[in-house]
């Protein structure tokens, strides 16, 4: 059996404090960043921080 990754909903979050972008292609398609996203109930920010 083969997973095959969604590139349609796969995006990228880069976690640092400088303004510094991710070049990451799948399936030939480059992928979105994102500034946050919501992990386990929580959302997690670029600069690292999370609230509820």
């Amino acid at each position: 059996m083969t997973e095959q990754v969604s590139t349609e909903n796969s995006k990228i979050v880069v976690n640092i404090t400088t303004n510094t972008t991710a070049d990451i292609t799948m399936n030939s398609e480059k992928s979105e960043e994102v500034i946050c996203f919501k992990f386990l109930g929580r959302y997690l920010s670029k600069d690292g921080t999370g609230t509820a």
